[in-house]
Parts: C-alpha cells; sequence; structure tokens
C-alpha cells in the first residue's frame, strides 16, 4: 500500500510540475518533457530541446496535441529499442498507442484544435499574433495547463506500469 501511494504521489507531483511550467513558462510539448526528466530522469536536454517544434499542435499548427506527442516521445525513450536491428521494438508502439488512447478518453481528443474548441469555446491559430492574444484572453493558460499535466501524468503512470512487468 505504501509503495502505491508513494507510485501517486510520484504522479502528482509529475502533473502538478508539467501543470505549473505550462502556466510559467508556456509550450505545452516542453513542459511535459522538462516534467518527465525532472522527475523521471527520461531524456535529457536534446530530448527537451527536440520537444519544443512539438508545441501547439505541431509546429503551432493545431493539429496532434504538443502534450501528447511529448508523452508518445518519453514512451518511447522509455521502452523503445537502441538498435534498428532489434526485432522486438513493436513494444514501444504499442505502448505509444495505449497512451494515445487513454489520453483521449480522459482529454476528449487528440487534436489541439478540438481540444481547444471543447475548452476554450473555439480553436485559434496560434502562430497569429492577434489569434494568440485572444487565446490567452479566453483562458488558454487556464485550460491548456491542465491538459498538460494529465498528459504528462498519464504518460508517467504507463512508463511506471511498464517498467513494473519487467
Amino acid at each position: 500500500m505504501a509503495q502505491e501511494s508513494s507510485k501517486e504521489e510520484l504522479l502528482d507531483k509529475i502533473e502538478k510540475t508539467a501543470h505549473d511550467y505550462e502556466a510559467k513558462y508556456h509550450g505545452c510539448s516542453r513542459c511535459v518533457t522538462q516534467s518527465l526528466v525532472d522527475h523521471l530522469k527520461i531524456g535529457d536536454t536534446s530530448t527537451f530541446k527536440a520537444s519544443i517544434p512539438l508545441c501547439a499542435g505541431v509546429a503551432m499548427r493545431g493539429e496532434t496535441c504538443g502534450a501528447l506527442l511529448s508523452g508518445i516521445l518519453a514512451v518511447g525513450i522509455a521502452l523503445g529499442k537502441e538498435d534498428i536491428k532489434d526485432e522486438d521494438w513493436m513494444g514501444a508502439l504499442a505502448a505509444g498507442y495505449r497512451l494515445s488512447r487513454r489520453f483521449e478518453k480522459e482529454i476528449g481528443s487528440t487534436s489541439c484544435k478540438e481540444i481547444q474548441k471543447a475548452r476554450l469555446g473555439r480553436a485559434f491559430n496560434i502562430a497569429d499574433v492577434n489569434d494568440y492574444e485572444e487565446f490567452k484572453k479566453a483562458g488558454g493558460y487556464v485550460e491548456c495547463p491542465k491538459v498538460v499535466g494529465k498528459a504528462a501524468r498519464l504518460a508517467a503512470q504507463l512508463i511506471i506500469e511498464e517498467s513494473e512487468k519487467k
């Protein structure tokens, strides 16, 4: 029971850290990545830098949620194989699929634009300066941190579950 409690405490910390990073510093994908680097020691500064263009639905395009993509990236780092010749690489792919399904069930969509519509009333073009200002006024940095925190938690939860199987 104590182990379950400490696992929940860790997941709570990961979720809060990612949430707070998004609220303060912004950039959904990088906030998930940094929280997982901080708490699970998954990845490094190169991982963090590589996650930046995933922000706001892949380079501000509103496509697949950047927070989810960084969670999937972390799953790959934690569970993936290092050798191209290793035929047992599908486990990480399947884990990424499971994470995306869990995220979709929890959040309602994997699409940045659809998540914005559900939480903010409409989708915003983050690449447009005026629309970005409207995003902020609509509560973008109130709602997106919730999604970011949840994405980090779900990724960490799956990684922990998979590592316990080994």
